[in-house]
């Protein structure tokens, strides 16, 4: 599933993913926080929802230029299927799985990041576990307090 809709998968694919690592490899690290931050601040509430559906609309007139270059470089980028409003979920699994390296303030494509492109079974399953470990229940149960 693309991100082009206004519906975030509440998980990337590997291949989403994959796209990001491509797409960020060279951004520096502040500048897609503050993009995030920026993006987040504007999302709206449920009542008052803001369509973020059509990347080549929003990305201008929501953001600042500095901000609205980098979004659109993901856009583009990604041929049109990373819509920037959904990369938290992106930037999660990235970050948790080390698939980018900080490099003075950039993010630069290292070992674990071409290990996980090549599809090394690995890094693979890290990112399987870290899945799986995010859908375990918040709370207890409270069936199993007994």
């Amino acid at each position: 599933m693309t991100h082009s809709s206004g519906m975030a998968s509440p998980s990337p694919t590997y291949a989403e993913i994959g796209t990001a690592v491509r797409v960020l490899d060279g951004a520096p690290v502040r500048r897609v926080r503050e993009l995030m931050n920026t993006i987040f601040d504007q999302a709206g509430s449920v009542a008052d929802a803001v369509d973020w559906s059509d990347p080549d609309r929003w990305i201008g007139r929501r953001l600042p230029d500095e901000l609205s270059a980098l979004a659109r470089k993901i856009w583009e980028d990604s041929g049109k299927t990373l819509n920037p409003r959904y990369l938290y979920g992106h930037y999660v699994f990235i970050n948790r799985l080390k698939l980018l390296d900080h490099v003075e303030g950039i993010y630069r494509l290292g070992e674990r990041g071409r290990r996980f492109l090549a599809g090394d079974d690995a890094i693979l399953r890290e990112l399987v576990a870290l899945r799986s470990s995010k859908r375990r229940p918040s709370r207890p149960d409270p069936a199993s307090e007994t």
